[in-house]
């Protein structure tokens, strides 16, 4: 073949790249909630320049268009090889090996937007590992950056007692003193069990003003904890008023479902407390130490009601899905006693 045609071949096979390359960025997918109940949501092809809580920011062949994030369902779009092994170690249990993946793939990763959504993949994972800390201050990297985060659900906060440590406290009353509202959050969710309960409890009742939502509804789920032993029932049908109020979605609704239904348990109405705390086992099951605790709160319930065997089965559940879970060894406690009544 003359050199010249050599040549001609090769700019052509560049350019034949250039193009492929071109239409995979450009294969992202934003599906948009529905404008009406019943409808079918709206999909959308293009390039996802940007997803703030605030705007989605998408290049498509027409033009550069902005969709306010609340419209976002969801987005699909291409993740690199380690990020997919990551997602698939979350959902396996295996929290710390996730977590792993997950930091070295933010590095080589350009698009700002994919880099929180990673970011916030690894918040959830050392969270699941009780490397809370660290998950706090991953998640804070993610609102450095975008304020207004649509990353709730990677938010690590305190939905049930831990024992005391004394290195999480002392990071809580860093976050306390930050002026970041999410940092607040997060020191006065993990500080309320401890000395500081008074100083948790005044910021969080600041925070249920915040002009973020989110923020407001779950400082206020946050105060409901405090709440649980005093509640009437009137109060706990207003608390689930306002989760189904859709402010919070998804996962990020995990936690306050567990203190619903601990509210529910302790009002003695034990098959409502169950339904309740199923929800976020069978909806969210990569929040590990809020399934896990919930299966245990949903066991204890059944076991009241006389329900056994559901009971066993729930708090089986809670042992071999969720080992790693601190909800384990209370679950196992629970399985002998329903099993040596059962004999008797």
């Amino acid at each position: 073949m003359p050199r010249r045609a050599i040549l001609f071949t090769l700019v052509l096979s560049m350019i034949a790249v250039g193009v492929s390359q071109q239409q995979c960025a450009a294969d992202d997918v934003v599906t948009l909630r529905p404008a009406s109940p019943g409808a079918e949501p709206t999909k959308v092809r293009g390039n996802v320049i940007d997803y703030t809580g605030q705007v989605l920011t998408l290049q498509t062949a027409s033009g550069q268009t902005s969709i306010p994030s609340e419209k976002v369902a969801s987005v699909e779009t291409d993740y690199a090889s380690d990020v997919m092994q990551g997602k698939k170690l979350l959902a396996e249990g295996k929290s710390s090996e996730a977590a792993r993946l997950f930091n070295s793939a933010v590095g080589g990763e350009r698009r700002p937007w994919v880099q929180r959504e990673i970011l916030a993949l690894e918040a959830l994972a050392l969270q699941n590992a009780g490397r809370y800390i660290e998950a706090g201050n991953t998640f804070l990297k993610i609102v450095a950056e975008d304020p207004q985060t649509i990353h709730f659900d990677a938010l690590p906060l305190a939905w049930f007692s831990l024992p005391p440590h004394f290195e999480r406290d002392r990071a809580a009353r860093t976050w306390l003193e930050m002026p970041s509202p999410y940092a607040q959050l997060l020191g006065a969710s993990w500080l309320l069990s401890t000395s500081d309960r008074s100083q948790a409890i005044q910021v969080l009742g600041n925070l249920r003003r915040s002009k973020i939502p989110q923020i407001a509804l779950l400082a206020e789920a946050q105060l409901w904890q405090t709440k649980i032993v005093t509640a009437s029932q009137a109060n706990v049908q207003q608390w689930q008023r306002q989760l189904d109020a859709g402010i919070l979605r998804g996962a990020e609704l995990a936690g306050p479902l567990l203190v619903v239904g601990k509210a529910w348990r302790q009002l003695d109405n034990d098959q409502q407390a169950a339904l309740t705390l199923m929800r976020p086992p069978i909806l969210y099951p990569n929040v590990r130490p809020v399934a896990a605790e919930c299966l245990l709160q949903a066991g204890r319930s059944l076991e009241r009601a006389g329900e056994s065997d559901e009971a066993a089965r729930v708090l089986h559940e809670a042992i071999d899905q969720y080992g790693d879970q601190p909800a384990r060894q209370e679950a196992e406690i629970h399985l002998k006693r329903i099993a040596s009544s059962g004999s008797n």
